[in-house]
């Protein structure tokens, strides 16, 4: 009897010392530990740390639940979605109202749940901090088109961030690709530039190189990039691993282009018009000149009546010479202040061939060219041909077009005239004048619609004009909806050829 005495006093002495360890764990634990009733959800003990972390003292816990300390802020969703296994993130109210974040890691038993609670507020912010950090960066790359990437030889592979998959790929992806597969991207006429640049820079031991080529995406784009790229080196020298920034710079490439091509233009404008001004200025001062001197002779005593007529003659061709450039000017400037007016009316085609005839005969008695026959074309086989155009711009054009045959054939023919074609139910006018004059070399059929623009070459000599012919032919035919175009054969002659898309009737 008192053997069995002394065994469950032992066993009870046991369970006690047992009991205030384990109470002096709870009690002294640096986390907070919280045992809640599963019938009625109040706190049944709660240790100091507990009480320290939520401010309340043991008492008032006991009295209290949960939810008397959870908060129903905007964060819950977010925190809650930060679940760890066997764990939760979530946001607390202290008893001065101050919102902590606490991790709380729970085990269930029959009666009662057990919560290990820590202050996890600071780390969350960090952590949220850097996860903004990390967005920033992100949305920096993706409005700013560059993102970073990196080397490493003994993979032979490049790693890069989102933007760069953007980049090559025209898709956010999973960025990993060897060092062949990037020369790949390249554009082809860039490749050995971008290999050369890389070697180069890794023999000389450069720390830091740039270098910009065009790649082309799987989808067949062509982009432009600017690559930083920083090397580092081994204790023997070898590289490491290459690390920098990509960005797309197809957009400011453009833009870059489209000023450079400005600046040119407007550089080949100002030297056009300076040479312009000089001939402008000589062919004013030649006609001048002559009827000056012309008008000096008829007033003299010693001229007979056959020389006064030639006089009148001559002073007459300087006299629609200059008329001829004045105007030309003043259409030019009309048409590039755009306040020419094209007035539309249908047009007797054949009436109006017929009746340019006597003017440009005229024009080539005038030229002193016996040698050169102009040969109108209509076509007989219709009895009226209409078209809905400006006729006054129409024979400014032909005029002109005429004109500017008769300076450069000294013999043979130049025709002008009209052919009719029809495709669809519809018709369609062609004109053209056609000379058998030295022609134009290939390289310069692109130039001679350019206004202050005059063609010549060593077999050709220098004629009067002031380059402005053609230019004022060129921007009529498109003010009335054409186009117009040379076709020659250097010494054998040019045709210069327009039509209009407006309607053509027939009768």
């Amino acid at each position: 009897m008192t053997s069995l005495s002394s065994g469950g006093f032992i066993k009870r002495l046991f369970a006690r010392i047992t009991f205030n360890r384990y109470k002096e764990v709870f009690d002294k634990a640096g986390y907070a530990i919280m045992l809640i009733d599963n019938a009625t959800n109040r706190f049944i003990k709660v240790n100091k740390a507990a009480c320290g972390l939520f401010g309340y003292t043991n008492e008032e816990l006991q009295k209290m639940t949960p939810l008397d300390i959870s908060t129903e802020s905007e964060e819950d969703e977010l925190l809650s979605s930060g679940k760890a296994e066997g764990s939760v993130i979530r946001p607390a109210r202290c008893k001065d109202g101050r919102i902590i974040i606490i991790r709380v890691q729970t085990s269930y038993s029959e009666k009662f749940h057990v919560s290990l609670i820590s202050d996890v507020t600071e780390e969350y912010s960090i952590r949220r901090a850097l996860e903004l950090n990390e967005e920033r960066l992100r949305e920096a790359q993706r409005i700013g088109h560059f993102g970073w990437w990196e080397f490493r030889p003994e993979t032979n592979k490049y790693i890069g961030s989102e933007e760069i998959s953007r980049i090559f790929y025209d898709e956010t992806r999973d960025l990993s690709f060897t060092f062949q597969e990037n020369i790949a991207f390249t554009h082809p006429e860039d490749r050995s530039y971008l290999i050369s640049a890389i070697e180069d820079a890794i023999e000389k031991k450069k720390e830091s190189f740039s270098l910009s080529y065009r790649i082309i995406t799987p989808q067949g784009r062509v982009k432009a990039v600017a690559v930083n790229s920083n090397i580092k080196y081994d204790d023997n020298g070898r590289q490491a691993y290459r690390y920098g920034t990509c960005q797309d710079i197809t957009e400011t490439q453009k833009i870059m282009d489209d000023l450079i091509a400005a600046r040119r233009q407007a550089e080949e404008s100002d030297r056009l018009k300076t040479t312009f001004l000089a001939n402008f200025s000589h062919e004013i001062r030649t006609p001048l000149n002559a009827m000056l001197g012309f008008l000096n002779i008829l007033t003299s005593m010693d001229t007979n009546d056959e020389e006064k007529a030639e006089m009148v003659r001559l002073i007459e061709i300087n006299s629609q010479r200059l008329l001829r450039l004045i105007n030309d000017m003043i259409d030019m400037s009309r048409i590039e202040s755009n306040s020419m007016e094209i007035k539309y009316t249908n047009v007797d085609i054949n009436n109006f061939v017929s009746s340019m005839a006597s003017s440009l005969n005229y024009e080539l008695d005038a030229a002193g060219k016996r040698n050169l026959v102009l040969i109108p074309v209509t076509d007989t086989t219709k009895k009226a041909v209409f078209q809905y155009i400006d006729e006054l711009r129409l024979s400014q054009i032909l005029s002109n077009l005429v004109s500017n045959a008769i300076k450069f054939t000294d013999e043979g023919e130049i025709k002008y005239g009209y052919r009719i074609s029809r495709s669809e139910n519809r018709y369609t006018i062609t004109y053209f004048v056609s000379d058998t004059g030295q022609g134009i070399r290939s390289d310069r059929l692109d130039d001679i619609f350019q206004p202050f623009v005059q063609y010549w070459n060593e077999d050709v000599p220098k004629v009067q004009g002031a380059g402005l012919g053609l230019a004022i032919c060129k921007r009529l035919t498109e003010l009335m909806k054409g186009r117009i175009w040379v076709e020659s054969i250097q010494g054998k002659g040019s045709s210069f050829l327009f039509t209009f898309n407006t309607p053509v009737m027939i009768e």
